[in-house]
C-alpha cells in the first residue's frame, strides 16, 4: 500500500513539470517573425534567391548643373593708316574697342574721335590714361560702351595749309564706318581734342555740323586763321544741327583769356554748351586729371541721343 502510493507522486510532478516547459519554450523564429513597424519595416525578399535584400534608400535629387556665365573679351585696341599720298605723313589711328566688342556682334556702338596736341602723337591719350579710365567707366556702367578714335596729326600748320581735313573727312571717317560697327549718325558721332586737337574739334564741326553733334574743346588753342570766320560759321549752322559743346580750361592756361572769348561766342550765339574753368595749366598733368570727366561728359551726351 504504501510503495502504490509514492510511485505517483513523481508521475503528477513530472506531468506539471512538462507542461510548464512547453509553455516557457520560444517560439519558433521561423514562423513568429514580428510584424512590420516603423522603427521595423518590412523586409524584401530577392527574386532570385529567396534571401532579404536591403529596402532601396530614397533618390536624392540631382543638382542642375549652374551655366557658366561667357566670358567678356576686354577692351582692345587696333590700329590704321589712311592719307597716303596726301599728308606729308600719313595718318596713322588707334581705335580702342569697348569690352564685350567681340561678343556683341549685333551692336552697333557711338563713335569719339580725339585728337591730341601739338608736338605730340595719337599716343598722347594713352599717356594720359583714357584708355583704362574708359575700359573701368564701360565694365562698371557708368557710361554706355562707344568707339574712340585716335588719329595723328603730324603738322603744325593751319588748316588751309595741308590735306589734314580732307584726309579726316575722306578716308578715316568713311573706313571706321566701313570696318567697325559704328553708328553713322551726327547724334552719335562725337569730336573732341586738347590743345592744338581741340582747336581742330572746334573747326572740323563747325565746318562739317551735319556729321558731329557733341564737340569737346579742352584747353583749345583756336587757330588764328579761323578767328574772324568762326563766328559768321557757327551763327549760320541750322538750328536742326547745331552741336552740342563741352569748353575747358586751367585757370592758369596760356590761351585762358581767348578760351574766354569762345565761351561767350557760344554764349551769344545760344549755343547748348558746358563751360568748365578749372585749377591748372595747359600741360599733361591737367588732361590726365579730368579724363574722367571728359569720357563721362561724352557717355552721357549718348545717352541722351538714344
Amino acid at each position: 500500500m504504501y510503495k502504490s502510493k509514492t510511485g505517483s507522486i513523481p508521475l503528477v510532478f513530472l506531468l506539471a513539470f512538462c507542461l510548464s516547459a512547453c509553455a516557457a519554450a520560444p517560439p519558433d523564429l521561423a514562423t513568429a517573425r514580428p510584424g512590420p513597424t516603423a522603427a521595423n519595416p518590412p523586409t524584401a525578399l530577392s527574386a532570385s534567391t529567396g534571401l532579404p535584400q536591403s529596402a532601396p534608400s530614397l533618390a536624392q535629387p540631382v543638382p542642375e548643373p549652374v551655366p557658366t556665365q561667357k566670358a567678356c573679351s576686354p577692351a582692345a585696341r587696333r590700329s590704321g593708316t589712311v592719307g597716303a599720298g596726301l599728308l606729308d605723313k600719313p595718318m596713322d589711328y588707334l581705335v580702342l574697342l569697348p569690352p564685350c566688342y567681340a561678343e556683341n556682334t549685333a551692336q552697333r556702338y557711338p563713335v569719339l574721335y580725339l585728337l591730341h596736341g601739338q608736338n605730340f602723337t595719337q599716343n598722347q591719350w594713352i599717356e594720359l590714361g583714357l584708355g583704362q579710365a574708359a575700359e573701368d567707366l564701360m565694365e562698371s556702367g557708368a557710361i554706355e560702351p562707344f568707339l574712340i578714335v585716335l588719329p595723328f596729326d603730324h603738322s603744325f600748320k593751319q588748316p588751309r595749309e595741308y590735306r589734314f581735313e580732307q584726309v579726316f573727312m575722306d578716308e578715316l571717317l568713311p573706313a571706321i564706318d566701313e570696318n567697325y560697327r559704328s553708328q553713322p549718325k551726327r547724334a552719335s558721332r562725337a569730336i573732341g581734342g586738347l590743345s592744338r586737337g581741340g582747336a581742330w574739334a572746334v573747326y572740323l564741326a563747325s565746318r562739317h555740323p551735319q556729321l558731329f553733334g557733341i564737340v569737346g574743346a579742352h584747353s583749345p588753342a583756336i587757330f588764328y586763321s579761323n578767328n574772324s570766320v568762326l563766328p559768321v560759321r557757327l551763327r549760320d549752322i541750322p538750328a536742326a544741327e547745331r552741336p552740342v559743346f563741352y569748353v575747358d580750361a586751367g585757370g592758369q592756361d596760356v590761351d585762358f583769356k581767348e578760351i574766354e572769348q569762345f565761351t561767350a561766342l557760344l554764349n551769344r550765339l545760344g549755343f547748348a554748351h558746358e563751360w568748365h574753368s578749372n585749377l591748372g595749366f595747359h600741360d599733361q598733368a591737367y588732361w590726365s586729371a579730368h579724363v574722367e570727366d571728359y569720357l563721362r561728359w561724352y557717355g552721357s551726351q549718348f545717352q541722351a541721343s538714344h
